[in-house]
């Protein structure tokens, strides 16, 4: 029997494991795409259900309140239905929060009532009229 030199068996080795990952992850062993997916989440879902029913968060640039809740948004954040009423912020609309009535951030416009302050995600939901499904 011809014993190959340690260095000659890692290549074998290393296609042996590649072989082994591929199997692994072809057959469940990854991460879960629905848990992975940000369209799918009850954020992003929460999210557009908030912009499709002409829900609006009121905030500035420098709020950490604001901030704060768009965490909680996690990557669905970019998703909100968002105003910025900081004149120097991106895309400002001063004049329509000075319309709206707008005295501290964040505030939430929800079916023509506004909701000042931070809200969790269930109490937007609840606010809104959103439902997970099951």
């Amino acid at each position: 029997m011809v014993q190959l030199h340690p260095l000659r068996r890692w290549p074998q080795a290393a296609g042996l494991i590649g072989l082994t990952l591929a199997v692994l992850l072809s057959f469940g062993c990854g991460p879960d795409p629905s848990t992975t997916d940000a369209t799918s989440s009850y954020e992003a879902q929460l999210a557009e259900h908030l912009a499709t029913t002409g829900g609006v968060m009121y905030g500035a640039y420098w709020c950490p309140h604001c901030a704060d809740q768009k965490a909680m948004f996690k990557e669905s954040a970019e998703q909100l239905p968002y105003v910025e009423c900081a004149a120097d912020g991106d895309n400002p609309q001063p004049e329509l929060c000075q319309q709206k009535g707008i005295a501290g951030y964040p505030t939430w416009e929800i079916g023509g009532q506004l909701y000042p302050g931070v809200r969790s995600l269930d109490e937007l939901a609840d606010l809104s009229g959103y439902s997970a499904p099951p």
